[in-house]
């Protein structure tokens, strides 16, 4: 029951011995979800580069495309939420759902390993993955735009940092920054710095 157990629910049930919330399940399954899903990409993909199978993953593995997963599985319903967290609507956020999610994938790996997450992951994620491989593919730079203005925080903002070399042989180094997050890439035009700053911070936040 770990896996669907809100913190909320142990504060207002402290006689449960032993008993355990699902963040540190939500933890490992947030990793293993991304390795599941990086691996599917890379063997799908083999001609993207690695900041759009950067940009596909942060797609398949938002918040918002989890917590349809979990909703199509009914997390929501089964979770065990206190009496604050179920009166404030806790049940029908996204975030707890994307979070129920990752705690179930947790558990299934720390019970049964790899082979089997892997398998739930595909068979439960497979839509997503579809979607993926048919829609437009999206540059990293568009993909932190949308995962920014979906969180309402300010649009990224990209500065050149540093410029080297030859007229024929330029390598830039830019900024991005989405609020207090920042992170650099590298690039032999100021676009392909801008799209490999923008992946690299897609890797931090998705």
């Amino acid at each position: 029951m770990a896996a669907l157990t809100h913190s909320s629910y142990l504060h207002e049930h402290p006689l449960e011995d032993g008993a355990e919330d699902f963040e540190r399940l939500e933890f490992l399954g947030d990793a293993v979800v991304d390795l599941v899903i990086g691996d599917a990409l890379y063997r799908r993909f083999p001609d993207a580069t690695e900041g759009q199978l950067t940009a596909l993953r942060a797609q398949i593995v938002s918040s918002a495309a989890l917590a349809e997963t979990a909703r199509e599985l009914g997390l929501p319903e089964r979770a065990r939420l206190g009496r604050g967290e179920e009166e404030s609507g806790g049940r029908s956020r996204a975030g707890l759902a994307a979070s129920l999610y990752e705690s179930l994938v947790g558990a299934i790996y720390v019970e049964a390993g790899l082979p089997a997450a892997r398998e739930v992951i595909d068979r439960t994620m497979a839509k997503a993955l579809d979607a993926a491989a048919e829609a437009p593919r999206k540059s990293p730079k568009t993909v932190l735009q949308e995962w920014a203005q979906a969180r309402g925080l300010p649009l990224p903002s990209y500065d050149v940092v540093e410029q080297a070399g030859p007229q024929h042989q330029r390598a830039f180094v830019v900024s991005v920054a989405v609020g207090d997050r920042r992170a650099q890439g590298t690039g032999k035009s100021k676009r392909e710095a801008q799209e490999d700053a923008a992946a690299s911070l897609l890797r931090d936040v998705a």
